[in-house]
Formats: structure tokens, C-alpha cells, sequence
């Protein structure tokens, strides 16, 4: 009886005491928490726990991260670069077999990785765990590059689970269709969740719970933006802003939390082309705002290149041209992009990363599904 009133009296203290540490957990960056996930079970169970983890995340400092395979060394190379100038470098060895790998995208601190044989893989390389997902349906053709068979990890806010999108063309090589499947991180399948007409003109990109891609038609002004909603797995169309031109090029980004439409104009031989990008602001999906204007660099004479990637991080506009150059916009001093880093040695790609403790152990998903 001593004995229970004893430890009744010491339970408000320990949960003093982990209210305390939660809070020390709180304002540690995640690559120290990784490590602390190894010192006891406790800390392991908080460390883990679901909540604790997606609110450590929508703290997180947004960073930008440089990907690029080594062929020398047979290694891929990962470079987080953070507001105050601080690097983080990741090596990523691989079998010598293996062919060159690529990150198709970046969610919650999570690298969506492939390569040319069509295998997809999810790395933490903050925490160095990682998930070799089951090889999807249809695999011929994977590419960093292809517009008709990518792959996209997405986070469904609601479920708190994270998804990887994979789309590819139809059976027949004449089709207009498109397919799409689905693989929930946690689970041992791909389902397929429906297909669409006509033939992405660029890789998807996701926000807020939801994967957009640009479908295309004869013109480019009766494209149309696809939407697949990650919670109900539902198909939604919207179309393209009312606008006099759109010149020859549209692509999708991310910039503040919100879906962008990036749109060249200009011609080859004529002036320098510049570049707008339009931002979706209204849950209506039919309100747009010109957020940005600016000229897009001459790299060479009678040459121009559109924008591979454009990324909002430290707030600047970062506009990757070719495979080797990365060029950086301020708004609040500039109108032009200026060399922000110098050409590399080999090809690059440029993501937004935030450096996470999402875990990719299937005991932590079944505790979450449970």
C-alpha cells in the first residue's frame, strides 16, 4: 500500500520531467534528435511519436538541397545549404551495379528516389533510414527527365501519410491515356486509382495535399491542370488563367506554401525572354495573382534555356538553367537573376529540404495505423 502511494506521489514529478525534456526535444535540430532516438526506449518513444514529430517538422528551417551523382567515385552526393551559409553534406553510397540515381522530389525531409530500371526508394538522409518501396506496375522508360512516367511523394495532412504517385502511359502506345497508382508508405502494394486523358507536358509537383501536373493539348492555352487530391484519391481539372499569350512554355511549381504557374514568353532571335510566374490564391482554385516578372539569362547566342527548377528558399527566387548553373532572383533588390553558384563539374538537381526525423521503419507505421 507504501508502496503505491509512494510511486502516485512521484508521477506528477516524472511528468514534470518529461514535459520538460519534450520541450529540450522541441528546440533541437533533427539531426541531434536522430541520434538521441539511441540512448533509452523513452526517449525512443517520444522521438517517435507521430504528433511530436509533425510539430518538431512545421518548425523546421526550409532549406535548399544540390543532388548530384558522382560517376568517378560511384556515389551520389547530397548538399543541404541553410540561410546562414552552413552546408550539410550527404554521401550516399551505392552497389557498383547500380545505375545512376536521381530524386524525383522532396517532401517532409524525404527524398523520393529512382532510377533507370524503374525501382523507387524514400531515404531520410537526415536520420539515414530508408524504404525500398515494391517495384510499381509498369517500369519501362523511368527518367528524371520523362513527362509521361514519373513518380511524386506527396503528404496527406489529414491521414498524416505520406504517398508516392506514380504515373505512366496507357497499354496502347497510341493512347491518350494516362494511368495512375498509389503506394501509402507503410503498406505492401500499389493500387490503381484511375487513369486521364491526355499526356502530362511536365513532372507534377505537390502542395498541401495535393499532386498538380499539366495535361496538354493541341494548344497551349487549352492545357489544363490535373489534380489528384492524396486524401480521397480523387481526379479534379482546372484550367489555365485567362492570359493574351503564353509564348512556349508552362511548367508547375511550389513557392510559399502555394501552387505557381511558371510562364516563358519570348522568342529565340528576338529579345530576352522573360519569365512570370502566377500564384493561386483562393481555395476556389480560379484566382490567380501575378506574383513575379523577370528576365531569364542568355547563356549563349541564339539559344535560350527555360527553367528546369524554380524554388522559393531564404526569400529568393532560385532559377536552375541547365544542368550546372543556379541562378538566384531577389525581389526586394532586383529584377534580374544573378549567378548564385558556380558551375560544377557534373550535373546537379535542386530541391527544397527540410532536415526531419520521419521515420521509414514499418513498426512505427503500424503503431500510426493502429
Amino acid at each position: 500500500m507504501e508502496h503505491k502511494r509512494a510511486r502516485a506521489a512521484e508521477e506528477p514529478a516524472r511528468m514534470m520531467c518529461d514535459d520538460a525534456l519534450t520541450e529540450v526535444f522541441r528546440r533541437l535540430p533533427a539531426r541531434a534528435l536522430a541520434a538521441c532516438r539511441l540512448v533509452c526506449k523513452s526517449w525512443m518513444s517520444v522521438l517517435t511519436d507521430p504528433h511530436f514529430i509533425h510539430e518538431h517538422l512545421s518548425r523546421g528551417q526550409q532549406k535548399l538541397l544540390l543532388f548530384a551523382n558522382d560517376r568517378v567515385t560511384d556515389r551520389s552526393l547530397a548538399m543541404v545549404l541553410a540561410d546562414d551559409d552552413s552546408r550539410s553534406m550527404y554521401q550516399l553510397s551505392r552497389p557498383a551495379a547500380s545505375r545512376t540515381v536521381f530524386v524525383h522530389n522532396s517532401c517532409n525531409g524525404l527524398l523520393c528516389l529512382g532510377d533507370s530500371t524503374g525501382a523507387v526508394e524514400v531515404l531520410n538522409p537526415t536520420t539515414g533510414e530508408s524504404l525500398m518501396l515494391p517495384m510499381p506496375m509498369y517500369t519501362a522508360g523511368s527518367s528524371q527527365f520523362s513527362s509521361c512516367n514519373w513518380h511524386c511523394l506527396g503528404f496527406c495532412p489529414k491521414t498524416r501519410e505520406h504517398k508516392v504517385v506514380h504515373f505512366y502511359p496507357g497499354a496502347h502506345i497510341d493512347s491518350c491515356k494516362v494511368r495512375c497508382e498509389i503506394y501509402t508508405v507503410g503498406t505492401d502494394v500499389w493500387r490503381q486509382v484511375g487513369s486521364f486523358h491526355g499526356s502530362p507536358t511536365d513532372r507534377g509537383v505537390h502542395v498541401n495535399g495535393t499532386v498538380y501536373y499539366l495535361t496538354k493539348f493541341r494548344y497551349i492555352a487549352s492545357s489544363r491542370i490535373n489534380c489528384l487530391n492524396l486524401e480521397s484519391e480523387k481526379f479534379d481539372v482546372m484550367m489555365l488563367p485567362p492570359r493574351k499569350s503564353y509564348g512556349g512554355h508552362c511548367s508547375l511549381t511550389e513557392l510559399e506554401g502555394r501552387l505557381c504557374l511558371l510562364v516563358v514568353d519570348g522568342v529565340l532571335e528576338g529579345p530576352p525572354r522573360t519569365m512570370d510566374i502566377l500564384m493561386l490564391s483562393g481555395d476556389d482554385k480560379q484566382s490567380w495573382t501575378p506574383r513575379y516578372h523577370f528576365s531569364l539569362p542568355w547563356l549563349m547566342p541564339y539559344c535560350y534555356f527555360t527553367p528546369k527548377h524554380t524554388l522559393f528558399h531564404d526569400g529568393k527566387i532560385w532559377v536552375q538553367l541547365l544542368a550546372r548553373n543556379l541562378y538566384c532572383l531577389d525581389p526586394s533588390s532586383s529584377s534580374e537573376l544573378t549567378i548564385a553558384w558556380p558551375e560544377l563539374d557534373f550535373p546537379f538537381s535542386t530541391h527544397t529540404f527540410i532536415e526531419s526525423i520521419v521515420p521509414l521503419r514499418k513498426d512505427y507505421f503500424i503503431k500510426q495505423i493502429q
